[in-house]
């Protein structure tokens, strides 16, 4: 799997001349091919599931296992977000490099991962370690004439000279060895060039002698920085400066220059030398960086950047803008206009940046001011309420199309992490009450819903981690003997033992995506409380269950293992989805052959069909219960029931009705001929397991 969907994305991280990496779960997911090459393996999905101490060996320089320090670094970066540190690597064949690792922590796809990058310092080290050498010779060669001209007594003004020429020499070869080096005449002409410039620029020296440096020139870097770099060395001061020049394929590199004019005897100039160091790898990082946080179509900073930038800032205050009904532009006008008025309100709001003032795009139409420091919350509010009322941010003509355009604003100034969510439940509750700005408060209705909304998760995370996901029975009870079957019913405990039905947290555990494991434990559990009774149980299942054929695996694996298939009703819960005739329709024969029975709950109601029920062939039809807690009272509802059951007999379907709750209601149900009853007139869900 890719975890670098944008393509632009995906495509620098391919190309980049320094290897890199994405950790996730502290092993890599993603590498790019000069990892492919660095470390000699096949191909980069050799490297993927790997931790960074399986490619390296067991211990580093300092002694520490490779394994125990890899994860020790992992967990700093996840801390605190960025760190640099040297390590000690080694590729397919064992041989050993060392590198500068940069670790960054990202997020994508909703996954915090860590962005690695390494530049391997080999070769520095080398001539770090020679240089010391050659520095140790020339302390020895010291020492040695100081001795000799102690002993002497002396003065040898040639000794003086010739150890000036030895350290010239030296010094030249460690330049040319660690640097990017050229020379030129006055009129900038190239007269030498040492290897490294030709690595870099990707000619050979034969092609760069006697030619202007124009000929790695970029067209990015402008006119008015050569001026300025002629007028500095012509005046004998030496330059500095990050040139970005262009190798012979076309590509940019960028290099940290240093320009020296070189002077006779007389004062004047005679040539100049021009000393560089490689800084392309540092500028592809900082590219990546500066992407992974700027959002493409407006070039403001992303969300990502806000949350960096909301832990950085003192006293943050958030404002998150909206536009009110942007969908409807998308879906009359195309994208192409949606995008034009999005980079034209960025244009817009750009115009309120200060030194204590950001602006972002989050996603789609939402952007948001970010204040700090001591922009106070009510000079924000002021802010915002002087773009929502200023006609230049309602009115937009893109090509021939003019748009009013309105906004809505959710403020939060509170402290703590919860900025963000505190400001969207604002923008949020903005919407809900048609208000142009609201300011956070946690009374809001919409806030404490929220907090309920995760208290509930925790609920029903601890009721699955501690086993009270429960199963309750009620009986289902035949209307022409004494046979009964057992619905299965699922309920939750809290932890003040207080019983819950699924009427409260069944879409909120869809919602927080918690509901495939309930029904894998309604299963297990109703599966084995039943394989030695002889009785029938029904357990639900909603479309979302169908669809997934992991729960389907799971429950056919179970029904077979406590052989309780010939047993079982499985009831499907209408809803529209149950339309979607292939899937439930396989499904529906899939769990006949075993010796299912399979039941349409709540029919009635809601898509009801008869058409999809004689398509679906099922066994049984529950009539719901809404149609039938008020039959005793209204004629037009048995009328309707009266209806079903007479087209379930043709079809030789079995019948339910739910919501039985006196004698009245049973009398009647019993009249129509339905089959079976269910309902508190007769039984109210008992404790199973």
């Amino acid at each position: 799997m890719s975890y670098i969907s944008e393509s632009h994305y995906k495509k620098l991280f391919e190309s980049a001349h320094i290897p890199m990496f994405l950790v996730y779960n502290n092993v890599i997911v993603e590498a790019n091919e000069a990892s492919v090459e660095i470390f000699k393996v096949n191909t980069k999905s050799d490297l993927y599931k790997v931790h960074p101490s399986q490619i390296s060996p067991e211990y580093q320089p300092d002694g520490r296992k490779s394994q125990e320090k890899a994860n020790e670094l992992i967990k700093e970066c996840s801390e605190i977000g960025f760190i640099q540190f040297e390590w000690v690597h080694q590729n397919l064949r064992e041989e050993e490099f060392i590198v500068e690792v940069t670790l960054k922590t990202v997020t994508i796809d909703g996954k915090e991962m860590l962005f690695t990058a390494f530049r391997d310092i080999q070769k520095e080290k080398e001539y770090k370690k020679s240089l010391e050498e050659q520095n140790l010779r020339l302390e020895n060669k010291n020492k040695y004439f100081t001795e000799i001209n102690s002993i002497l007594n002396t003065n040898h003004e040639w000794e003086e000279l010739i150890d000036k020429i030895f350290l010239l020499e030296e010094f030249r070869k460690a330049l040319d060895e660690s640097s990017i080096v050229s020379k030129t005449d006055k009129k900038g002409i190239i007269t030498y060039v040492n290897d490294n410039f030709c690595k870099i620029s990707g000619y050979k020296k034969e092609e760069l002698i006697g030619q202007s440096h124009n000929i790695i020139r970029h067209p990015n870097t402008k006119k008015e920085f050569f001026k300025n770099l002629w007028q500095t060395v012509l005046k004998k001061k030496t330059f500095k400066g990050v040139i970005e020049n262009r190798n012979k394929d076309g590509e940019s590199y960028f290099v940290d220059t240093t320009i020296v004019p070189i002077l006779d005897k007389n004062d004047e100039i005679v040539e100049f030398i021009g000393i560089r160091n490689d800084l392309t790898p540092v500028f592809e990082k900082d590219k990546l960086i500066y992407e992974q946080f700027t959002d493409d179509l407006t070039s403001l900073p992303n969300r990502q950047r806000l949350l960096d930038d909301i832990k950085k800032f003192v006293k943050p205050k958030l404002a998150i803008i909206n536009i009110d009904r942007f969908k409807d532009i998308n879906d009359s006008y195309g994208f192409e206009i949606g995008d034009e008025i999005l980079k034209e309100l960025s244009k817009r709001l750009k115009k309120y940046r200060s030194t204590n003032l950001k602006v972002y795009r989050l996603s789609g139409d939402i952007f948001a001011f970010l204040a700090f420091g001591n922009l106070e919350e009510e000079e924000l509010l002021k802010t915002c309420d002087s773009f929502i009322y200023n006609l230049d941010f309602q009115k937009y003509k893109i090509n021939d199309y003019e748009f009013d355009i309105s906004y809505c604003v959710g403020i939060s100034a509170e402290s703590g992490n919860k900025l963000l969510t505190q400001a969207e439940v604002a923008l949020q509750w903005a919407k809900q009450t048609h208000k142009d700005i609201v300011v956070f408060d946690e009374n809001m209705p919409i806030y404490k819903e929220l907090k309920e909304n995760i208290a509930l998760t925790k609920d029903i995370k601890r009721a699955i981690e501690t086993d009270n996901i429960l199963i309750y029975g009620q009986k289902i009870v035949s209307n022409k003997s004494d046979d009964f079957k057992y619905e299965v019913l699922m309920r939750l405990r809290q932890e003040d033992g207080t019983i819950v039905s699924p009427f409260k947290f069944l879409n909120h555990a869809k919602k927080a995506r918690l509901y495939p494991q309930m029904t894998k434990i309604v299963i297990d559990k109703a599966c084995n409380y039943f394989k030695d009774k002889d009785v029938t149980f029904s357990i639900n299942l909603m479309i979302e269950d169908i669809k997934d054929r992991r729960i389907i695996d799971y429950l056919i694996e179970k029904l077979k293992e406590t052989n309780t298939a010939n047993r079982v009703i499985l009831e499907i819960v209408e809803s529209e989805g149950i339309e979607r005739f292939d899937e439930v329709g396989d499904f529906i024969k899939e769990v006949q052959a075993l010796g299912c029975k399979v039941a349409i709950d709540d029919f009635g109601t809601g898509y009801s069909n008869f058409e999809y029920i004689i398509k679906l062939n099922v066994d049984i039809l529950k009539i719901d219960g809404s149609l039938i807690k008020n039959i005793h009272v209204n004629d037009n509802l048995k009328l309707t029931v009266s209806t079903i059951v007479n087209f379930a007999k043709v079809l030789n379907i079995e019948t339910v009705a739910e919501f039985i709750h006196n004698k009245e209601v049973d009398e009647i149900v019993k009249s129509l001929g339905i089959n079976y009853s269910q309902g508190f007139y007769y039984h109210e869900p008992e404790f199973l397991i």
